[in-house]
Order: C-alpha cells, then sequence, then structure tokens
C-alpha cells in the first residue's frame, strides 16, 4: 500500500504526511522489504522539506537511516542520526532528540560499543511523552533492555516484562514474539536458564495459538536454551524445520542461515550425533566462506574442535583450537580498527575524534592482558629512541616466564592465562611509577617487555630486579599447583654508549635473556652483569 497517497496535484498534505512518517516508524523494524522501506521513508522526507515541515522530514530521516543500518552501512546511518540529534537539541524537539537516539543506541550495539549504546538508549527512553503512540514506547524500551541484557544486567528482564504488558495490552503479537526471544536469548546468556525456559515455553505457546510459523532466529534461541538446559533432543526438534534449504536461504539476518547451522552442529555434537554434526558444520562453514562471515566462522573453528575431540580426534583438536585461537585475536584487532574507521566518518566532531582515539587505543592492547601490543611497540620505541641521549637514556627489559610451558601443561591453559594476567598487572604498575611515556608490552606467548624513559642503567637494574623479586614473591602456588613462576630479564640501554635503533637495542636485550636463561634463570643479566635471586637474597 502506497504509505503518501496524493489528493491533489501539490502533494500529499501536512496531515497525510504525519500520518505517513508515524505508520513508517511503527512498522519499518519489521518490514521484509527494507528497500522499499527506505524508498517510502526518502520520499516522506523530500514531501515534508517541501512543506517546510522539518521536524517531520527529519524523523523521516531517521527511518531511512534505520533502514541503511539493517542493511550494513553503519556510518551513513550513525551520520543521520547524530546530524537530526544536534538539530533537535538545538530547537528543543524532545521526540525528534528521542529518535535520534533510537538508532544512536542501534548503531553502537552492532559496532561492540554497549556502554554508548545503553547511554543512547536511555536517553530514547527518557524523552518520551507520555502520549508517545504505544508501538513506539514498545520499541524504545525493548531495546533499552536488549543494551542491558546484552550487558549481562539483571535489570533486563524487568524491563523485557515491562514491554511485555504493553505488548500484551495493544494485542501485537509480532512485538511479543520479539520481546519474548530477547527476553530468551539474554536470560540465556546471562545464566538464567530458568527465565530464558520460561520465555521460550511462551513464545511457543503463542506462536501455536497465532498460527504464526516460527523464523530461523526464533528456532535458533529455542534450540539454544533447551540446549543450556540439558534438553539436547528437543533442541534438535525445534531446530529441524529450519534445516529446510527454503528456510535456511531464506533468512534475513544476514549471516545466510549459518548461524543456525552452527547451533544445531553444537546440538547434534552433543546428542552424540557426529555425522550429523559434522554435516551442518561443513555447510555452516561453507556459507560463510561463500558470504564473508568471519566471526561466524571463527566460532565455527571451536565448535569443530570440540567435535573433533568428541570423536577423539585429539590431535586434529588441538590444531583447530589453536587456529581458533589465533582466528579471534585478529578479528579482534580488525573489529576495533573497523569501529574506528565507522566512528571517524559518522560525524567530524570532538566526540567523534575521542572516541576514534578510544578505539585507536583498543588495537593497540594485547587482548588477552590489556598491556600494548608490538603495534604499540613498533610504533612508539623509535620515537623514544630517536629523543633519547646520554642525559635522558632510555631502558628495556625483556621479560620471559621461566618453564611456562609447565604451567599450562601441569594445571591448564586458562591458569596459564591468569599467570599473564598477574604478571603483567605487575608489569603495568611498574611502568606507572616511572617517567611519562614509559610503558609495558606483551610481546607475545610469555614475553613481556618493559620499557623506562629517562632511566639509566643502574637504576633501571635495580627496576627489573625489583620486577623480577615482586613476581617471584607473589603467593602462585594455590593458582599453579604448587609450581613456582619466576622471571628472567635481558636488559639494554640507549645510548650505552651509543644510540641504538630499534632492532639492535632489542637484539641485546634478547641475548641477555638469553644468558639470564641460561645461567638458570630467576635472574637479570645486564650491561654491567648479573642481579640474581641468590645475590639480592
Amino acid at each position: 500500500m502506497d504509505l503518501l497517497p496524493t489528493t491533489s496535484p501539490d502533494g500529499p498534505s501536512a496531515a497525510v504526511l504525519g500520518a505517513a512518517v508515524d505508520e513508517l516508524e511503527a512498522l519499518s523494524r519489521f518490514e521484509q522489504d527494507l528497500d522499499r522501506t527506505g524508498t517510502d521513508a526518502v520520499r516522506a522526507a523530500d514531501a515534508a522539506r517541501a512543506l517546510g515541515l522539518v521536524d517531520v522530514a527529519l524523523r523521516a530521516d531517521l527511518v531511512a537511516a534505520d533502514v541503511r543500518r539493517r542493511q550494513g552501512h553503519l556510518a551513513e546511518a550513525g551520520s543521520t542520526a547524530q546530524s537530526v540529534l544536534r538539530w533537535a537539541a538545538e530547537h528543543g524537539a524532545p521526540y525528534v532528540e528521542a529518535r535520534a537516539h533510537y538508532v544512536m543506541a542501534a548503531v553502537f550495539q552492532e559496532l561492540g560499543d554497549l556502554a554508548q549504546a545503553l547511554e543512547h538508549a536511555l536517553h530514547s527512553v527518557d524523552l518520551l511523552a507520555e502520549d508517545t503512540p504505544i508501538p513506539v514506547r514498545i520499541d524504545h524500551r525493548k531495546r533499552l533492555a536488549d543494551c542491558l541484557g546484552l550487558q549481562g544486567d539483571l535489570a533486563a528482564q524487568d524491563r523485557y516484562a515491562e514491554v511485555l504488558v504493553l505488548a500484551e495490552r495493544l494485542g501485537d503479537v509480532t512485538r511479543l514474539m520479539q520481546i519474548l526471544n530477547n527476553t530468551a536469548y539474554t536470560a540465556s546468556l546471562g545464566g538464567l536458564h530458568d527465565v530464558a525456559q520460561a520465555a521460550v515455553v511462551r513464545l511457543r505457546d503463542l506462536a501455536a495459538a497465532h498460527g504464526v510459523r516460527s523464523d530461523l532466529a526464533t528456532m535458533d534461541t529455542i534450540g539454544r536454551v533447551l540446549l543450556n538446559v540439558g534438553r539436547p533432543d528437543e533442541a534438535e526438534a525445534a531446530l529441524r524445520p529450519g534445516l529446510d534449504p527454503a528456510v535456511l536461504d531464506a533468512s534475513p539476518d544476514g549471516d545466510a542461515g549459518a548461524d543456525f547451522l552452527l547451533t544445531h552442529a553444537e546440538v547434534q555434537r552433543v546428542r552424540g550425533q557426529h555425522a550429523e554434526a559434522l554435516a551442518s558444520l561443513q555447510e555452516c562453514i561453507r556459507r560463510c566462506e561463500a558470504h564473508g562471515l568471519t566471526a561466524i566462522r571463527i566460532r565455527a573453528r571451536r565448535e569443530a574442535a570440540a567435535l573433533s575431540a568428541a570423536a577423539g580426534e585429539w590431535r586434529e583438536a588441538y590444531d583447530e583450537h589453536v587456529r581458533y585461537a589465533e582466528d579471534a585475536l585478529a578479528l579482534q584487532s580488525e573489529q576495533r580498527d573497523a569501529r574506528a574507521r565507522t566512528l571517524q566518518a559518522m560525524y567530524e566532531t570532538t566526540e567523534a575524534r575521542q572516541q576514534s582515539r578510544r578505539y585507536r587505543e583498543l588495537s593497540l592492547r594485547d587482548a588477552l592482558t590489556g598491556l600494548y601490543n608490538r603495534r604499540h611497540l613498533d610504533d612508539e620505541l623509535p620515537v623514544l629512541l630517536a629523543a633519547a641521549g646520554a642525559d635522558r637514556p632510555l631502558s628495556v627489559g625483556l621479560l620471559d616466564l621461566d618453564h611456562f610451558k609447565l604451567v599450562n601443561d601441569t594445571c591448564s591453559h586458562e591458569v596459564g592465562d591468569e599467570v599473564l594476567r598477574r604478571v603483567a598487572r605487575v608489569l603495568e604498575a611498574t611502568a606507572a611509577t616511572h617517567r611519562p611515556g614509559s610503558f609495558a608490552a606483551r610481546m607475545g606467548g610469555e614475553e613481556f617487555l618493559l620499557v623506562l624513559v629517562d632511566c639509566p642503567a643502574d637504576a633501571a637494574l635495580d627496576v627489573f630486579e625489583e620486577v623480577r623479586a615482586t613476581i617471584a614473591r607473589q603467593p602462585w602456588e594455590e593458582l599453579t599447583c604448587g609450581l613456582p613462576v619466576t622471571v628472567s630479564v635481558g636488559a639494554a640501554i640507549s645510548p650505552h654508549p651509543l644510540p641504538l635503533q630499534t632492532a639492535e637495542l632489542l637484539s641485546r636485550a634478547d641475548a641477555r635473556l638469553y644468558e639470564a636463561k641460561h645461567a638458570g634463570r630467576d635472574r637479570v643479566v645486564g650491561p654491567s652483569g648479573t642481579v640474581t635471586a641468590a645475590t639480592n637474597g
């Protein structure tokens, strides 16, 4: 149906335009024909501007922006919403401002910045008047509940309960099913399995009562919840209708059914149906590769490792898990860079530049320990070396955990990760007490670098020895099954006596680290000799 019928050569009236935009706001989230919805919104915006109805035009712009977001154009959607947000705040238009916050919340949610998403979602609810149409109030409050639920906040379930009452009062089955679906998904994510299970029961009852066939996303949620509560056979039955190629290929979620197939593979693995699990996993991977679904492909690697382990193929499981870990770390870095680029494209304001810098900072951090990574080191160390001089030397300590593989093999990789995090905290605290510019970095594996600005050789060796001793004194035994945790340190200083480039400085530190290892470990070796636990102890 045409939302903009014309009754005169001059185009639609103000009343018709207002009603059309009201309908677009209420229905656009549920329309499958995004191109048509976007076109209707653009037409409405143009017609409203022709009549001088700026607020109506901007509301239509926001509908079009939300459509573009759903089509994957986050920067474009965010730029439009930010522009509208500024206009609404300057002109005292709270409803338009609320709608702009609503779109911004969705943009930041997809960018993975749940804190910013939650802030916008809160504003989008607070700015709505009591006489706002109920469908819009439901949508805004549900987005707030989604943001809370994705962060694991228990308050999300209270918010879902509120919007569920509104949807029931309205008799809106579509919104009721979406609310119940998201309730189940976020409750399961937060470990509230009883709540998730109850939502699934209501969701299935509602679908049956109204003859509504569950879509792929709903089947996926139901299957996941049933699996999490230990009912894999029922989960498989709930997922089975979605295996129809016609249903899979019609998935509107942008993942071509790959996420659904991954859930099915996990369910079948738990049921011991390894052949069926492998078939679903292989089809999932094929769709990931065909559609460039990197994030789901990485999760599929993890499931492939679990499936190999379940089949007793331990070597294959280990190799797949290693590839999963490598790909996951690479994806984190790519996603952080993508977020920074998207934010920069969204709007050129001080806030945007601050956000962009924050994501740039995240891309320079090691995901496990929070220390700077090799990328930051490659950027920063040459600059510090260029500024170093005889009166302002730069010292580095290359640290390696002794016998770390034994900790991993004897305890677990989770314990090993915690050891790395605790060592990182010692190094970070040490760097924070020294001159600006000093920092700690994780070089990779169990190897770290401590960089000290304006720190001569003797003082640096004292610092590195204190780090070594502090790590050795930590109460490791309970965590590491009685195994000690110590570090060996190789130190290098520039200039000493001549200025050094990055490669030479790190090469000298590495050679002295080797000496420390060869001499018995748990000691510091620098230009002027060796400091050990025995000689200082």
